[in-house]
């Protein structure tokens, strides 16, 4: 039996880079697979790639309503069991380089995206009798990180978004941490 056998994840951000390994390596281990991503071409390739084991549904994380929408096309896959909140930007500037526009931005889609995709998941989860919530998050949430001002805050605040997910959520049996990436490393 594989690690994740009848456990359905969901994957923000998912039709590329890192967002495509996580898909591969969980339809490997046993997982169904729900690739939630703007990049259409690209998610259904991978979608079409890993086989009847995983779907692919356009989602734009800034969207409370495509959020519902794709929690409820996990949920008819079978539950949903995990959550990958993989989804993000990163456009380095310095704090002088960065506009207003920019680092609206870098909110939006790094910080409320993800508040919204864990805020979305965790009653689909209940209702699964738990599961578990990876924000990606990098190494820019845990010192400064030179040329990448907007970027670096959006990590910042995920970091105490997680943790403040994981005790809210604890009693609902619904883990939340968060996974360390080095922008540096290639995806």
């Amino acid at each position: 039996m594989a690690r994740f056998d009848n456990k359905v994840v969901l994957i923000s951000g998912g039709a590329r880079g890192q967002g495509a390994a996580e898909a591969r390596m969980l339809v490997a281990e046993g997982a169904k697979v729900v690739i939630g991503d703007v990049r259409e071409d690209e998610g259904k390739k991978v979608a079409a790639e890993l086989g009847n084991r995983a779907t692919f549904i356009r989602h734009d994380v800034t969207s409370e309503a495509e959020w519902s929408e794709v929690v409820a096309a996990a949920e008819s896959f079978g539950g949903l069991h995990g959550f990958v909140n993989n989804a993000g930007i990163f456009i380095p500037k310095t704090l002088l380089e960065t506009d207003a526009e920019l680092f609206e931005r870098h909110t939006r889609i790094n910080q409320f995206g993800c508040f919204l995709g864990m805020k979305a998941v965790a009653p689909a989860m209940e209702r699964a009798g738990g599961g578990s919530i990876v924000n990606i998050s990098s190494v820019a949430g845990l010192r400064g990180s030179p040329g990448a001002f907007a970027y670096s805050a959006t990590k910042w605040a995920l970091r105490g978004m997680t943790k403040a997910a994981a005790v809210d959520l604890a009693p609902r049996r619904i883990r939340s941490t968060r996974c360390i990436r080095d922008r540096s490393t290639p995806t």
